[in-house]
């Protein structure tokens, strides 16, 4: 290993501290004195003061008065001074005796430049104020004005005597974003695109690693008093400037690696980083006086370190005790969580996981202080089973797959790593409690602060505690105090019960949910009925791991909260899923930011169903871009540029679903103050049913790719995938939960609205801007609203009002309950059958859809309802209800005729007649057939009288004639023979002598052949098969005239032939 000069580390160490004064929420502890002989100040009115030699301080005090805090945000500061001179102001004696002071109120002032620093009145007081004296520069350097060089000109080392004047006033400041001082490595990179990134790293490295241990914080304050001299050399030495930044260049593998694996960076330094630090350090020793040279000596002299190059970032930190040893790992990161199944023997897997061929170097419970989870446990695995989910390892070693597949293991997942939810912006007003519509906003496009006020003023609820699990919380600022329980909280990062905020989001969170209201200072928090249980689980750079956040979901459910903030995301954890399932057993609301990456998919853990997930909106009323979307989102709140507080005292806006998150939060914890019994999905739905919807439809619609799939189901009516049920409305959740306003669920076919509210309160409900119906509650604290039948997924509102108190209720109408599937009623029947849902009430209606009859359908659903016989015709309407009453769309049932008609009457027919008439059924159709093939048919008119057409028919024909009805029932035939009425042919007669006895001839066969002399018959006889006939006569004389006549069996009598007898 190679040895090297001490000041080699220090430059090293100083890179890490060059941008300290960037982040304005780090506390850091200075050197110094304690307050002593402090002067009071005057608003108002100019000290003035003298230091006689270097290393001098001199102690100030204002006094905040009742009127400055009404009247005044801020109070500015002024230091003005010829030479270098530094100012820093504290809140509090307490942290001026301990040195603690924020970075943006450490200033200093020289020739023609005084410090100015607007301090704000966040804080109970008394203010102190600390100017101190370090000594001049060994030169100043001026800039070359034609090629921008510097030459020193030397000047005498230190001034007798250094005036200065010290003032303040007040100031009336806007919120504003976080402001950031100059420090060296800023001013050399601001303009380098490059600078960003590292600057990014380095103010991690200060939060997260340097701030943590006595060393790191005594390193930062030697840089507050070194970097007035540094950054005036910079300002005018361009030279200066682009060195600093090339070495920062060459350190920027270096600053990453730290960033993101903090103490335990095995980053090793190269010998080209080892230059870059003695220049960056060179530059810094040569800018500051001759006392702090000294300073600077002194540290190098104290630290024993050699030549780094060739080291590992962890050990020479260590080495440096600027990290403690505890907080390095130099292994890959190899933690996991194992869950054991129910009822596993936790001593057999121990024994397995702690053998020696496992390859686990520890295992331990998942418990710390309070908070436990039976059969979990955290391990460690080796580092050649690095690769968390490998099939096998080389050295038999276990893997994760292997220690999932042992029969104890219910599950194992790596210990994950989840960030705060939000975003810097700057904006001037705190438009989500109170949107007027100035500045680009829309008007009431807020959570209707001001009329929650004004429902909760003297109103006595009782306190409810909010966990805000999140970077801690400062409880000193004068807005929290007597709000934050420092005495319960915990700090999960340092395993300590100090959960002070090293971030800021977490007092930002806290500050949106329970600042204290009408006390003049700061701002106001939603809800002044909370109580804030600080959880520390994310660390100074807003990140923390599955261990921390499932203990303190379960630390804050098992010491009192009643609602969890958690504006932070990641991926999925089952842990984690097992904690949120802890507290929603146990009756605690889980509220979560959905994510600020503007995509499809919630972050986790919004998206778990034991949460209620948050998007954001904004002054607009509009989803805010970031802000993360999709199935599952269940609310948005206002979170573009919220202003809230952090722990330097300002109010700064921030923006993400990390700030939209808290409103939610407050709001919850109003409902249990309202109503502790109230469960998470009680909650749940109080707040989303009041929720304004902000919906936003595009004109176009969008294109999806080849490759895209578009959505395949459509939202719930009411429900928008980007906006979830829509934007939180505080006054109607909290107004809905005094009202006790419920909507009784309604379907399509009902024409009246019910449900419950407080005695007297009006009752409206609207469809759109349309008025439906209004009705007051009575005395039974329920209502009744007559409104016009809507259609199923109609979405309409109900606004609830009494008093100061105003709800305006989403209430979506709901498709009836399905139809019954009803058979055939004909009019032979006595009772409608069919199918419907089991145990549902079958209703039978007439045609004026008054009831006649009812049944309950059995545990299948087959129904069977009595009725009376019903005519042929008659209009039935069936309905099946539910046991809520709401009842099914209608089944119209027209009873078929399947009763025949009578048989028809049918007149003679003879063979002569070419129609067939006669008498059925009304309106009948009346079919004649022979031999079943139709020879004729009529429609009988409303008398039942017909005719038909037909043929003339042979005589003894058999006619069957059918009557059928509209229904094509057919009756029964009538049969008739068609009758005989043609005479047959004129018989043909042979000659008859007087001396015949007999007439023959031809006629019909079997006719009657009939022989008359002056029309008395004389004689007759049957013709045979055959026609011939012989008819005996007694003798005739001559020229008597026969007549011959045949007759058939019909009786009809042919023409008569006539015959002259001859001799």
């Amino acid at each position: 290993m190679k040895k090297g000069s001490i000041y080699r580390f220090i430059a090293f160490a100083l890179m890490f501290t060059l941008c300290f004064s960037q982040l304005g929420l780090l506390k850091t502890q200075a050197a110094g004195n304690p307050p002593a002989n402090e002067k009071t100040l005057s608003i108002g009115k100019a000290a003035k003061g003298t230091f006689t030699e270097p290393e001098q301080a001199q102690w100030y005090k204002i006094n905040p008065s009742k009127q400055d805090v009404a009247k005044f945000s801020h109070y500015r500061i002024k230091l003005q001074s010829d030479d270098e001179v530094n100012i820093t102001v504290y809140s509090s004696l307490e942290n001026a005796k301990n040195n603690v002071a924020f970075d943006r109120y450490m200033g200093y002032s020289y020739k023609d430049e005084p410090a100015q620093l607007d301090f704000p009145i966040a804080w109970t007081g008394p203010y102190y104020v600390k100017v101190e004296y370090y000594g001049s520069e060994d030169g100043m350097i001026e800039e070359d004005e034609e090629d921008g060089s510097t030459s020193p000109e030397p000047q005498p080392e230190e001034k007798t005597e250094v005036p200065y004047t010290i003032s303040y006033e007040g100031a009336s400041l806007p919120p504003s974003q976080m402001m950031e001082e100059e420090c060296p490595a800023e001013l050399s990179t601001s303009q380098k695109e490059n600078g960003k990134g590292i600057l990014k790293d380095l103010r991690t490295i200060r939060d997260a690693v340097l701030s943590k241990t006595a060393s790191g914080k005594d390193l930062s304050s030697l840089y507050y008093k070194a970097a007035p001299f540094i950054s005036s050399k910079m300002i005018v030495d361009k030279s200066m400037r682009e060195q600093v930044y090339k070495d920062l260049v060459q350190l920027k593998s270096l600053f990453t690696d730290v960033a993101k694996n903090g103490a335990s960076s095995t980053y090793m330094i190269t010998s080209a980083d080892q230059k870059a630090i003695n220049d960056l350090y060179s530059i810094a020793y040569k800018s500051v006086p001759t006392a702090l040279k000294k300073d600077l000596e002194k540290v190098a002299a104290q630290t024993k370190l050699k030549d780094v190059t060739d080291l590992n970032v962890s050990s020479v930190l260590v080495r440096a005790k600027l990290v403690s040893a505890n907080s390095v790992s130099t292994k890959a990161e190899t933690r996991y969580i194992v869950k054991l199944k129910d009822g596993a023997n936790a001593k057999s897997f121990k024994t397995k996981a702690q053998s020696k061929s496992a390859g686990i170097e520890s295992i331990n419970p998942l418990k710390q202080s309070a908070a436990s989870f039976d059969n979990m446990f955290v391990i460690q695995l080796d580092d050649s089973n690095a690769k968390s989910f490998s099939t096998s390892s080389a050295q038999g070693k276990m893997t994760a797959k292997q220690i999932q597949a042992l029969p104890e293991t219910e599950f194992i997942e790596p210990v994950q790593e989840y960030h705060a939810l939000s975003m810097d912006s700057q904006y001037p007003y705190q438009w989500s409690l109170n949107n007027t519509g100035k500045n680009d906003g829309t008007q009431h496009a807020d959570i209707q602060y001001e009329s929650l006020e004004k429902l909760l003023n003297g109103q006595k609820l009782k306190d409810t505690v909010i966990a805000v699990a999140d970077t801690g919380v400062d409880s000193s600022l004068a807005d929290l105090k007597g709000v934050v329980d420092t005495k319960t909280g915990y700090n999960y990062v340092d395993r300590s019960s100090n959960a002070t905020d090293d971030n800021g989001h977490g007092t930002h969170v806290a500050g949106i949910i329970a600042a204290s209201a009408n006390n003049n200072y700061s701002m106001a928090g939603i809800n002044s009925h909370a109580k804030i249980l600080p959880v520390k689980i994310l660390d100074a750079s807003g990140s923390g791991d599955t261990e921390q956040i499932a203990y303190g979901i379960k630390y804050a459910v098992d010491h009192g909260a009643k609602v969890i903030n958690l504006s932070l995301g990641g991926s999925y954890s089952r842990v984690l899923e097992y904690s949120l399932k802890y507290a929603y057993d146990h009756n605690v609301t889980v509220v979560a930011a959905s994510g600020n990456d503007g995509m499809e998919e919630l972050s986790y853990p919004a998206s778990s169903a034991y949460a209620i997930s948050v998007g954001a909106s904004n002054r607009l009323d509009i989803v805010s871009d970031y802000s993360n979307y999709g199935k599952g989102l269940d609310i948005t709140a206002p979170g573009s540029d919220i202003p809230s507080l952090v722990p330097d005292g300002n109010v700064t806006y921030l923006s993400g679903t990390s700030m939209a998150t808290p409103h939610v939060a407050a709001v919850a914890g109003l409902l249990l103050s309202q109503n502790p019994g109230l469960k998470p999905k009680d909650v749940e739905k109080r707040l989303t049913d009041t929720a304004k919807d902000i919906k936003f439809d595009e004109k176009d619609a969008p294109v999806y790719e080849d490759d895209e799939e578009s959505p395949a189901v459509p939202p719930a009516p009411g429900y928008d995938y980007v906006s979830g049920w829509g934007r939180l409305n505080a006054y109607s959740a909290v107004s809905a939960q005094q009202l006790q306003a419920q909507v009784n669920t309604f379907v399509s076919t009902q024409k009246i609205v019910t449900g419950k509210a407080q005695s007297g309160s009006t009752v409206k409900v609207m469809n759109g801007s349309k008025t439906l119906g209004t009705a007051k509650a009575d005395a039974k604290n329920t209502f009744s609203v007559n409104i016009p039948a809507q259609k199923a997924d109609t979405v309409l509102q109900v606004v609830v009002t009494n008093g100061k108190a105003s709800a305006s209720i989403r209430a979506v109408v709901q498709k009836a309950p399905a139809k019954p599937a009803v058979k055939a009623v004909t009019n032979k029947d006595e009772y409608v059958t069919g199918t419907s849902k089991a145990n549902f009430t079958v209703n039978v209606k007439n045609n004026a859809k008054k009831l006649i009859a009812s049944a309950k359908a059995d545990a299948k659903g087959a129904f069977k309802v009595k009725i009376p016989k019903q005519k042929a015709n008659t209009v039935l309407y069936i309905t099946a209800t539910n046991s809520q009453q709401q009842e099914s769309e209608e089944v119209k049932v027209t009873v078929r005729d399947v009763i025949a008609p009578n048989a028809p009457k049918v007149n003679p027919v003879s063979d002569a007649d070419t129609a067939i008439k006669g008498t059925a059924e009304a309106n009948a159709s009346v079919v004649a057939k022979v031999n079943n093939k139709e020879i004729g048919k009529a429609k009988a008119n409303a008398k039942g009288q017909y005719s038909m057409t037909i043929k003339k028919q042979k005589a003894g024909t058999a006619i069957s004639v059918t009557a059928a009805d509209a229904a094509n029932n057919t009756s029964k035939a009538t049969t008739v023979k068609v009758s005989d009425k043609t005479p047959p042919a004129a018989p043909s007669v042979n000659a008859v002598t007087t001396k015949n006895t007999a007439v023959t001839g031809k006629a019909e066969a079997n006719a009657t052949v009939t022989v008359t002399v002056n029309k008395k018959s004389i004689g007759s006889a049957a013709a045979n098969s055959k026609g011939q006939y012989s008819v005996k006569i007694k003798k005739q004389k001559e020229k008597t005239v026969l007549s011959v006549t045949a007759k058939d069996k019909a009786n009809n009598t042919s023409k008569a032939t006539t015959k002259t007898v001859t001799k």
